[in-house]
């Protein structure tokens, strides 16, 4: 992972904090952890004042589905799934989060008023480089508001930032109270986006609760990552057999040797993940890439071929759509764009390369051998050819 990430830190050896995290992963006793958890959600229904046990905050993607399934049949919780639903949604998302309810669950969708979601994307861009920046606060804050709401004492997210992928910013453990300080949300309240157009009574959703409103709560917030053993690429396969739908997009249109990875949302998906790439010089193709060379399911070499090839990519498609949105020409979006691009970029005759770039350092394959790692990658072929169970794990 290169060092441009917000909040990664090396040790003495130059290993990151979500590399260390993985070999510490292999000395963990996990049975121990899912006794700890199972003790936790026993605390939940008893301590519950609502026919629910826990919430869950979901998108209907890969992590929700396999996370409100294992709650229910092997945790023994009724969880009440728990959604912001992005004003700039896209029809696969929603039709993923109606097979996550055919499922039997129950659902919440909380969606914002469009005008102003509209306003906060354009400042998000404008003012940071990050068209998602406005969102996260109300994708943590909308679960917590109806655990304290409901009176469930118990709300869950999926894996820890601080933990996967290295942002020491967040916090370690499992405690997701926290996730407030991670560097997106920067530990910033609602307010840096009060402006002319945009009053309090507007940000409603997008308030994080104060240590107070924990306080009084007197509930929990949990990462699940912390307690059980975490793959979302395995995730993504289970929740494919679970009838969750993949975008029907070529790789390079996407930037990211997977297709099912942030469905709900193809600016927070697509286009964010294309101005990470120009902010920092690494997009979801080495991002990804990092967690399959984990878990050995390609090597370095072929991960450094991934990121040649797929990190930045953006279909003109995507961008279009989103400047429609926001109201904005392609030129204006270029231009900004242009002004978060990081130091590790060098001109050259109007075209822009990354300085010592990775596939550079090492022997990575030819260009031609791109689909046959992206192959050996492909949930969906996993799953259609059955080579492997992609069963609930048993905790």
């Amino acid at each position: 992972m290169p060092t441009t990430r917000p909040g990664l830190k090396l040790n003495q050896e130059g290993i990151c904090g979500a590399c260390l995290w993985h070999e510490q992963k292999k000395h963990i006793d996990w049975q121990e952890r899912a006794q700890a958890f199972r003790e936790i959600a026993t605390w939940a229904k008893k301590n519950s004042q609502s026919p629910w046990d826990c919430i869950l905050g979901v998108s209907g993607g890969k992590d929700s589905t396999w996370q409100a399934i294992i709650l229910r049949e092997q945790f023994n919780l009724n969880p009440l799934l728990v959604q912001f639903a992005s004003s700039d949604g896209t029809e696969l998302g929603r039709e993923n989060m109606e097979n996550l309810v055919k499922l039997n669950f129950d659902l919440i969708s909380v969606q914002p008023n469009p005008q102003i979601a509209q306003k906060l994307s354009k400042r998000s861009f404008i003012d940071y480089g990050n068209i998602n920046k406005y969102a996260e606060l109300a994708l943590f804050s909308t679960p917590f508001r109806a655990g304290i709401d409901y009176q469930i004492p118990l709300v869950l997210f999926g894996e820890n930032p601080a933990l996967e992928a290295g942002d020491q910013n967040s916090g370690q453990g499992y405690d997701a109270t926290k996730i407030i300080h991670n560097n997106t949300l920067g530990g910033h309240s609602h307010r840096i986006w009060l402006d002319k157009d945009v009053q309090e009574k507007d940000l409603i959703l997008y308030r994080f609760p104060t240590e107070d409103e924990f306080l009084t709560w007197q509930g929990k917030g949990i990462f699940m990552g912390f307690y059980l053993n975490w793959s979302g690429w395995m995730n993504g396969a289970f929740a494919i057999k679970q009838g969750m739908k993949c975008i029907q997009a070529e790789h390079k249109d996407i930037g990211i040797h997977y297709k099912h990875n942030s469905l709900d949302s193809d600016n927070a998906g697509i286009v964010n993940a294309m101005l990470k790439h120009i902010k920092l010089g690494f997009g979801n193709a080495t991002e990804f890439a990092c967690y399959d060379i984990r878990s050995q399911r390609i090597t370095r070499e072929e991960g450094a071929l991934l990121a040649k090839c797929l990190d930045g990519q953006c279909h003109s498609r995507y961008i279009q759509a989103y400047c429609d949105w926001v109201g904005i020409s392609q030129d204006f979006f270029w231009h900004q764009a242009n002004q978060y691009r990081g130091p590790m970029w060098r001109n050259q005759n109007n075209h822009w390369q990354l300085e010592n770039p990775i596939w550079e350092q090492l022997n990575c394959p030819d260009d031609s051998y791109l689909d046959e790692i992206i192959l050996k990658l492909d949930t969906e072929k996993l799953v259609n050819n059955q080579r492997q169970s992609c069963h609930v794990a048993a905790y």
